[in-house]
């Protein structure tokens, strides 16, 4: 779903492929990096006493816990230093 207009999303695509490859990298840096402010700000609203490392376990179950067993994520996360299940 979308609701942005053919026109714009053209638009849009002709601007970021006139970037040079740095610029394009920075630009999704810089949206990785926002995304992850956002994850961390809405964890800490659902629990405000969550601890590092239990942040950055929600957070890397939030990218990629749909990619993995329950059996190997609980390996990944032991293997992490400073991340923590619940």
């Amino acid at each position: 779903m979308s609701d942005t207009s053919v026109d714009i999303e053209k638009r849009m695509s002709q601007m970021i492929a006139q970037r040079t490859p740095a610029e394009r990298l920075k630009m999704a840096s810089s949206m990785f990096d926002l995304g992850k402010k956002l994850m961390v700000a809405g964890l800490l609203r659902e629990n405000n006493s969550l601890n590092e490392a239990q942040i950055r376990a929600r957070i890397f179950l939030r990218l990629y816990g749909e990619c993995y067993s329950q059996a190997e994520i609980e390996r990944i996360v032991k293997r992490i230093p400073n991340m923590q299940l619940d």
